[in-house]
């Protein structure tokens, strides 16, 4: 039995053309059928779009690493159905995950003439790099910019809205799947997703001009 953690597209097909029991642990690229466990980030980003939305936000941006990995090209996806589903503007902004690529995409974003006015953001430690780099550059969050993590970090509580769930649950779920996979061999082929919940904290507030 073989457990898959993030691969590409193209392993990720090969092993899906092979007799081998396998579990993603993660998303499937599209075009991809085998059995998975993954967070439901496109439902993540697709009620984050709404909810700064409701909050009165007209232009929004997601940044996000430029790694094609299934779970951030879902998320991106979820993104741009929130979106659609309301009046905003929306951008998705790729960098490559380094501290200088995040200060020159958020420096290009937000020089730009119709800057966005609510950033949603990938990975915890990126959340970090925005925040630091906002308030050093003398924009308030919630004040100027209200901020949304899609992902759960314990310094989050209270203090950065974002997405959280319980890492027990996800135990036991792949605890289940890889003993199924062992004593079923081939488990159905279908995605195992857990939906976090929304965690309000202090980096949400209306915009401060529309």
């Amino acid at each position: 039995c073989c457990v898959l953690l993030s691969l590409n597209r193209g392993l990720q097909a090969w092993f899906s053309t092979q007799r081998i029991p396998t579990l993603v642990l993660g998303s499937c690229h599209p075009g991809v059928t085998l059995p998975s466990l993954d967070v439901d980030y496109r439902s993540i980003c697709r009620h984050a779009a709404g909810l700064l939305q409701a909050k009165g936000h007209r232009r929004l941006a997601f940044l996000v690493p430029h790694s094609d990995l299934a779970g951030d090209l879902a998320s991106e996806s979820g993104f741009r159905e929130g979106i659609a589903r309301g009046a905003a503007e929306g951008r998705v902004v790729r960098h490559n995950g380094s501290n200088s690529g995040l200060a020159s995409a958020l420096r290009i974003l937000l020089g730009a003439p119709r800057p966005p006015t609510a950033l949603l953001v990938a990975k915890p430690r990126h959340v970090f790099f925005v925040m630091a780099w906002l308030l050093r550059e003398g924009r308030s969050v919630p004040g100027q910019i209200s901020v949304i993590a899609r992902d759960h970090d314990p310094l989050f509580a209270n203090l950065v809205d974002h997405y959280r769930f319980n890492r027990d649950t996800f135990a036991r779920r792949l605890g289940r799947l890889v003993r199924g996979m062992a004593g079923q061999q081939f488990l159905p082929l279908a995605p195992h997703l857990i939906l976090p919940r929304f965690q309000a904290g202090a980096t949400i507030g209306p915009p401060a001009c529309r």
